[in-house]
């Protein structure tokens, strides 16, 4: 979930760089600021209650990461109105990884096999058991080629859901595609080819999950964009409570 995130986030980032340079350029001018800023924040408000307090290179080097922290969120926050770029691409890379991922094919194939053949309406005497070489599906019915696309479709779905399951929790609740949607593509693949390959599933899952983002874009900007922001509080608290905590035990009581 948080690599997935970070990909996204880094994705989203590269694309405000390649698409806005001008935007891009004002963003570290103003993070540069910001972080010398919050530097000198980190630096100093530990005065606020122990004016003796001295900060020492540890207590330095912990200014710098807050600085370091303020940069990357100065940067991080503008693009973001990118991530729907960087999740579209995303999708584009995992239809290329599933289409080339043989452990996923072979187990599909095989829950598609079985799944078929319970139906009793297809004839497979003589057809090898799954893993054997020439081993196939036969779909000479309308059912058979329904229930062999939805499995794949579901399975296609259920993959981007483990591969990209960040993205996946934002464009939908459970992963799957409807039903209705899969028996209507394999209608209209037959009337001009004699059979429904994988490919195809995977394909169809792959544009319901784009039909999806563009749905969900909105709410896709305004989650990151929240989910920044507190990543951003919690990041600091580390710095910024370090460097109170000792400034506080460094508080001497004179009598």
């Amino acid at each position: 979930m948080i690599t997935d995130l970070l990909s996204l986030l880094a994705g989203a980032a590269g694309i405000f760089l390649v698409k806005d340079h001008g935007g891009f350029r004002w963003a570290v001018f103003i993070g540069l600021f910001l972080a010398g800023a919050c530097w000198f924040g980190c630096y100093h408000y530990t005065r606020l209650w122990n004016k003796r307090f001295r900060v020492k290179p540890i207590h330095q080097a912990l200014c710098g990461i807050a600085a370091l922290i303020t940069l990357v969120f100065s940067l991080l926050y503008p693009a973001l109105a990118y991530v729907r770029d960087a999740a579209e691409a995303s999708v584009t890379v995992w239809e290329a990884q599933i289409r080339h991922d043989g452990v996923w094919a072979a187990g599909t194939f095989r829950e598609a096999y079985y799944a078929v053949r319970k139906l009793g309406i297809e004839d497979f005497r003589g057809i090898p058991e799954p893993g054997a070489p020439r081993s196939w599906i036969p779909t000479a019915h309308d059912k058979s080629r329904q229930e062999a696309a939805a499995i794949y479709a579901s399975s296609a779905c259920a993959h981007f859901a483990s591969n990209r399951p960040f993205l996946s929790k934002v464009v939908w609740a459970r992963p799957r595609v409807p039903a209705e949607v899969v028996f209507a593509d394999v209608h209209r693949w037959h009337q001009t080819n004699p059979n429904y390959p994988p490919e195809r599933a995977i394909s169809l899952a792959a544009e319901q999950i784009r039909t999806g983002l563009v749905a969900q874009a909105p709410r896709l900007v305004s989650t990151m964009r929240f989910v920044a922001i507190i990543l951003f509080l919690l990041a600091q608290a580390l710095p910024f409570g370090l460097v109170g905590w000792a400034a506080y035990r460094d508080i001497k009581v004179k009598v």
